[in-house]
């Protein structure tokens, strides 16, 4: 069966194919009774306006990118959800692209979605440059960037920062109170920026709450499980062990459980975990992992409504900043000492 066009629309109502095209585009009005014939014509044969058609009249092709850094890592789905939520209220498709932490990836990622006219681009990649960002911009395509920052960034994107700060001092706090001295973290890669805010932060939260920065071990993970496995075996090595740890993401601080399971430690007596996003497992895995959580899926709304937002705007489309907290959830890998 042959797709209905306007044409066949047109024959049906006995009007123009520029009328038809008025009437669906609302671009000039119409009278009262030669609307209705259209809309009649348009239902009954089931018409669907073309896409490609409304995008060159409107200059706008209802799509946009995602950039993710990991699609395994179980941080995302939430993320992803929140997106589409806004996006498919508003009749916008999603291309998600998937960088695997590779910057020319990521690069040549933004390149095709350039080529397929998108009308913007939602960033929450951890592995960015400001190549990337500029790519999408210098070729009219509107930027929102997820925690990633630049001296040049906020003239060209408008930004979501994720504050870190709070739900670290919180799980610290957390830790000192119960006794916890001796507390170690597993970052990220430390050539991310992400990585680096969340390790400054956790040094910071050490000297708020009267423990020693210099003191605390820091080992470079991968932000995967594996390496949390892997920064265990080095932790299980120090002479003293640490009593806690905390790590930039929950798949580590998953790796670490497991691990030290499997070295024959009894948890949480002989080591406290935390972690940070509150992913799903988290709250399944024995013992359940505290974690420092932030509003995943809410992340992914205010990203996709801040981008419409700026796409409605058009050229002279300001740019906007947006700060979300994060806070400390208590399970049981952790204890106090002794």
């Amino acid at each position: 069966m042959n797709r209905v066009t306007i044409r066949d629309v047109a024959n049906r109502a006995g009007v123009s194919k520029t009328t038809v095209s008025h009437v669906l585009n609302q671009t000039r009005v119409v009278d009262e009774a030669t609307r209705e014939k259209v809309l009649r014509a348009v239902e009954e044969l089931g018409y669907r306006p073309s896409q490609v058609a409304r995008s060159l009249i409107s200059k706008r092709t209802k799509t946009a990118g995602l950039l993710i850094s990991d699609v395994s890592n179980p941080f995302y789905p939430d993320v992803i959800l929140g997106v589409e939520e806004v996006a498919f209220a508003e009749d916008y498709s999603i291309f998600l692209c998937n960088t695997n932490y590779d910057l020319e990836r990521g690069l040549k990622l933004v390149q095709s979605l350039v080529d397929r006219s998108v009308d913007g681009i939602l960033f929450m990649s951890s592995s960015m440059s400001l190549q990337m960002v500029r790519e999408a911009t210098e070729n009219q395509v509107h930027a929102v960037v997820l925690d990633w920052e630049d001296s040049n960034l906020h003239d060209i994107a408008s930004t979501i920062t994720i504050n870190f700060e709070s739900g670290i001092q919180q799980a610290i706090r957390h830790l000192v109170e119960a006794g916890h001295r001796h507390i170690a973290h597993i970052s990220g890669p430390l050539n991310l920026w992400t990585a680096q805010v969340r390790k400054n932060a956790f040094l910071k939260a050490l000297e708020l709450n009267g423990v020693e920065p210099q003191q605390a071990p820091i080992i470079e993970g991968d932000l995967r499980i594996e390496g949390g496995r892997k920064a265990f075996e080095q932790l299980n090595r120090m002479t003293p062990r640490p009593t806690a740890v905390v790590a930039a993401n929950d798949l580590m601080a998953l790796g670490v459980l497991w691990a030290a399971r499997n070295a024959g430690l009894d948890l949480p007596q002989d080591l406290s975990v935390v972690g940070l996003d509150d992913i799903d497992l988290a709250s399944k895995v024995s013992p359940s992992l505290s974690t420092i959580a932030l509003p995943r899926r809410e992340i992914g709304k205010i990203a996709m409504q801040m981008l419409l937002d700026m796409i409605r705007e058009g050229k002279e489309a300001k740019r906007s900043r947006v700060t979300v907290d994060t806070t400390f959830v208590l399970r049981q890998s952790t204890q106090r000492v002794g």
